[in-house]
């Protein structure tokens, strides 16, 4: 097992302590979120503490950055009983280890909620802020998946955690607007909330290469619309299967892992939809060329309720960099980013095929216009500096001890 350890150098920074179970450095493909922010940061150092064993894929894993803390943690497939010992396996180790490293604030990442707590028990024995990080909403996602029923004893258990941590964090980050009656329903002030939405560096999709090259370096062929991101059930895989069925002479590439590639592999064999490959994820670095090669990004997610609260998508924005006009059912969720017509299609769950039809059929100012105001978007509001800014301002007010902004009066 290999453990990167944090050297520590004195160059001046203040220490930030970030504990994410399934945080990922930067030459994987997923969730690299925590080290493009406070990677990005000039006036503090991050020690970035996750577990060695890459979720999606069951990797384990090293990385050349010494800001990264790999912990060991079981092995496990699946949602069972083997992944809520991982959880609290992970949270004690982080707990264990968070104790050495000088830290001036401690951040708490979900979704699940053992590390938050861990978070905070360390921020209170090393008398410093705790900031908590909301990128998912549990447990109400996990009754939304199916996986817990509500009012069962243990709901009420996980609300009651989740109500806890919120009021004893200075600060709480969330990825998206749209969350504040959730807060508000648990007793929380909304004005302790700071929106980081995800997001991506658009320099970083800036490609050397022209499309052809690409083209032939990835093996795409024909017209070809991209899904690349988890494959869970929340992800809407079977949707897009929907749509390669009604539309045999348009290529469809998912990349990514998950709980639910397997099955939807089978089911796209069982259909014989020969228009859909499956391939392994790959370093988010790589993936501005594959995404230069493709016609059409899809943002598809499962019809839950629980995302009509909001929600941030990585691979949405990642889709907008390249400059590829995108197809989502997420009318609802995503209403307050994007509106049909704006960077593509905004259709109803289980319409993708018509609306990357409409994509496909726009003429050149249609798509200038789509290009437009996606490097608008992207410029303005999901940036990765952009987020970083907010980031840097939020640990600067809470270890001066300021007040979330309403209350400041």
């Amino acid at each position: 097992m290999n453990i990167l350890r944090n050297s520590k150098p004195n160059d001046g920074k203040r220490p930030v302590l970030v504990i994410n179970q399934y945080a990922l450095p930067r030459n994987k493909g997923g969730g690299t979120r925590h080290i493009d922010l406070f990677g990005r940061l000039e006036k503090w150092r991050p020690t970035i503490v996750a577990t060695s064993r890459n979720h999606s894929t069951g990797e384990v894993m090293t990385a050349d950055d010494d800001r990264f803390v790999f912990l060991p943690s079981p092995a496990y497939h699946g949602n069972g009983i083997a992944r809520m010992v991982g959880w609290g396996v992970f949270a004690t180790e982080s707990f264990l280890y968070g104790l050495w490293p000088k830290s001036a604030v401690v951040v708490g990442s979900s979704p699940q909620l053992l590390v938050p707590a861990s978070a905070l028990a360390l921020a209170r024995i090393k008398r410093v802020p705790f900031v908590m990080e909301v990128r998912d909403l549990w447990p109400e996602s996990i009754v939304a998946y199916g996986a817990l029923q509500r009012g069962s004893a243990l709901h009420k258990v996980l609300t009651a955690l989740e109500a806890w941590l919120y009021r004893n964090a200075e600060r709480i980050i969330v990825v998206t607007d749209g969350w504040e009656e959730h807060f508000a329903s648990l007793g929380i002030d909304p004005a302790k909330l700071q929106v980081i939405p995800n997001g991506t560096e658009p320099k970083d999709f800036i490609v050397d290469a022209d499309r052809e090259t690409l083209r032939r370096e990835y093996g795409i062929d024909g017209t070809t619309a991209i899904f690349a991101g988890s494959h869970g059930p929340k992800d809407g895989i079977p949707l897009i299967l929907n749509a390669a069925a009604k539309l045999d002479g348009i290529n469809f590439v998912l990349i990514g892992d998950g709980s639910a590639k397997d099955e939807a592999i089978a089911e796209a064999k069982a259909r014989n939809l020969t228009n859909v490959e499956f391939r392994d994820p790959i370093p988010k670095s790589e993936l501005p060329r594959l995404l230069r090669a493709c016609d059409v990004g899809l943002h598809v997610v499962a019809p839950l309720d629980v995302f009509n609260k909001g929600m941030s998508p990585n691979k949405l924005f990642d889709y907008l960099a390249s400059d590829l006009p995108v197809v989502t059912n997420a009318r609802i969720p995503l209403q307050r980013v994007i509106s049909d017509d704006e960077v593509g299609a905004v259709v109803d769950p289980d319409d993708i095929a018509t609306g990357i039809t409409r994509v496909l059929a726009a003429d050149q100012s249609t798509r200038e216009r789509w290009r437009a105001h996606a490097q608008m978007l992207m410029s303005t509001k999901y940036s990765r500096d952009a987020a970083s800014r907010l980031l840097e301002q939020l640990l600067d007010e809470v270890v001066a001890g300021v007040p979330p902004r309403s209350a400041k009066a």
